[in-house]
């Protein structure tokens, strides 16, 4: 009897032997955001100035503007947005710097640098986040009626450095091209509405995906279009359909835009928004004093594709409380969008 026990238990442990093991699961969660964090002012009001000496006083009203929002106040308040949510990776656009001159020379003085005051808020709040990818957007300079004003933007992404379980890999980043350009015409020359994108390779769990930040043109949809199709066209950081990818921005567009330009094409590309279908979400409204709340459109946004690689866990419009009672008392014109999503 013993000598059949110690056979039969010699074969069961054969035929364990025999099964493959199962594989572990592969995948995580990641938490990101989106934040368009306001260069300070309207500056599109520089194209009606119909001569210099009109342009130089609308310039020099811009410059007034950009320091009564005070991007040294707002930043402490975006940092504890950010520190609340804890996002691994972050899509920041208007990143600015601003940088002031005397009358007819190069404006070098740093006024304002946006992403450098943001992650010093950060660190200060012990929450550290890095730099992974920066691209350069618009970039321009201009006369006030008593010095020189240049300001130049960025997208950028950030990178929680300790506590995530995300790892980034290989960045990039581009403009898009001069035909999907918007230029406008100004009496002191012509000042080409330059954007682009940001994007980075990262891996949680195991599982790849693409992250990518976009900041598409705010005036005509046709800039948009182009824009958009330049990210899905070959060579391009969307131009996999089957590549699991996490794309957020200010795309300036949204479900409900007419024609359904930006958003719309994406949508049409595959990608879903972390909303689903809803048309009650809102983004962005206030006003260029950062004084009134208006939010009206859902233009800023979280999307996904392939819809089977991912599992959205949470999703949250941040940023919609004022966080002092004097001007400015929003952090940005637009609100922020945070989401977790699992990576399958």
């Amino acid at each position: 009897m013993r000598t059949r026990r110690i056979a039969f238990v010699s074969v069961l442990a054969a035929c364990a032997a025999a099964i493959p093991a199962a594989p572990a699961m592969a995948g995580g969660d990641v938490t990101v955001m989106t934040r368009n964090i306001y260069l300070g002012a309207d500056i599109i009001t520089l194209a009606t100035a119909p001569d210099r000496p009109a342009f130089e006083v609308a310039a020099s009203q811009i410059w007034k503007t950009v320091q009564t929002t005070n991007f040294p106040q707002r930043a402490p308040a975006l940092a504890k947005e950010i520190k609340a949510a804890k996002p691994d990776l972050v899509g920041l656009q208007e990143a600015a710097l601003w940088r002031t001159g005397s009358k007819g020379s190069t404006a070098t003085k740093v006024r304002y640098d946006f992403t450098k005051e943001l992650l010093a808020a950060l660190k200060k709040q012990k929450m550290e986040y890095t730099v992974v990818v920066k691209q350069q957007e618009f970039d321009y300079q201009a006369p006030t009626t008593s010095e020189e004003v240049r300001l130049t933007m960025f997208d950028v992404i950030l990178k929680r450095k300790s506590g995530s379980k995300v790892k980034t890999g290989k960045a990039s980043s581009g403009n898009y091209s001069a035909a999907n350009t918007l230029v406008v015409p100004t009496a002191v020359g012509n000042a080409p509405s330059k954007r682009g994108w940001t994007a980075v390779d990262a891996t949680v769990g195991g599982s790849k995906f693409r992250f990518v930040n976009t900041h598409l043109e705010a005036y005509g949809a046709g800039f948009r279009t182009g824009q958009v199709n330049e990210l899905l066209a070959a060579g391009g950081p969307l131009a996999d359909a089957s590549q699991t990818t996490i794309l957020l921005g200010d795309l300036n567009s949204g479900p409900t835009s007419t024609p359904p330009d930006g958003f719309g094409l994406l949508s049409g590309a595959g990608f879903t928004d972390v909303f689903g279908d809803s048309t009650d979400v809102r983004t962005f409204g206030r006003d260029e004093l950062l004084d009134k709340q208006d939010d009206n459109s859902f233009i800023d946004h979280v999307m996904y594709r392939p819809m089977a690689n991912f599992t959205v866990k949470s999703k949250k419009v941040i940023g919609n409380n004022p966080f002092q009672k004097k001007i400015p008392k929003w952090s940005s014109d637009h609100n922020g969008v945070v989401a977790r999503l699992t990576v399958k």
